[in-house]
């Protein structure tokens, strides 16, 4: 995480004090407090913020440097600094969140990586409860591609079941979610109503309506199932 030096700072040794805990600052001002802290600025006020990383923190040509790798769950951030983060680990990102530092893992094949000064995180994979970035609301599937997740509150939480045999998956460079097969009463996306789904046993056909499949048809002839054939949900006799 990167700070650029303010006029501030020249400000400050001009009047001979030295800024401290509490001190005010213009919105963005960062200054090192010790190796492993620093005084950043929130509601025009210094806060002291743990540098718990390797590195520390540190005046560079560009400005100040705040090694947060290190960072613990619950540590003090600003609120001015909300989204910044950095890899503990190559399977967990720290990042600031409402005024805390919390983990949260990158389970996507890619983990965590350090990409042109910038942490990423690969969040294609998650579980519900995980850690997220509101700002970003990223969209997940679960480990085991049973379940489409997004970010809602800083946690991610289940938005679709995906019962369909395709589960939740990367199709086409995104990520889909089969709702082929379905139980009653699950949630379904807005742009499905009118549309079927088949129940779990395939004796009957659901109907997508105000966001929940409902109960449309049974398949109760002789030797028919409902089937998912061609992008169609019908009653038919399996070949």
């Amino acid at each position: 995480m990167w700070k650029k030096l303010w006029i501030g700072f020249g400000i400050a040794v001009l009047s001979g004090c030295k800024p401290g805990v509490g001190s005010s600052c213009d919105k963005g001002e960062a200054k090192c407090l010790s190796k492993t802290a620093q005084l950043s600025c929130e509601d025009g006020k210094y806060i002291e913020t743990p540098c718990r990383g390797a590195n520390g923190c540190a005046i560079t040509p560009d400005g100040i440097r705040c090694d947060i790798s290190g960072n613990k769950a619950g540590d003090r951030c600003s609120k001015e600094d909300n989204g910044a983060a950095a890899c503990a680990d190559p399977k967990t990102l720290v990042v600031c969140n409402a005024g805390q530092y919390q983990p949260a893992p990158c389970r996507g094949p890619d983990g965590c990586q350090q990409k042109e000064g910038r942490a990423v995180c690969d969040t294609s994979i998650a579980e519900p409860g995980d850690h997220c970035a509101d700002a970003e609301k990223p969209k997940a599937c679960s480990k085991d591609g049973s379940q489409l997740l997004s970010c809602k509150q800083g946690k991610m939480e289940t938005v679709f079941f995906c019962r369909g045999p395709e589960g939740c998956g990367i199709k086409d460079g995104k990520l889909n979610c089969d709702l082929t097969v379905a139980k009653l009463d699950d949630v379904c996306p807005g742009e499905m109503e009118g549309k079927h789904a088949c129940t779990q046993d395939r004796k009957h056909i659901l109907i997508c309506k105000a966001q929940k499949f409902s109960t449309d048809s049974a398949c109760n002839k002789a030797g028919e199932s409902c089937l998912s054939e061609g992008g169609s949900i019908r009653c038919g006799k399996p070949e």
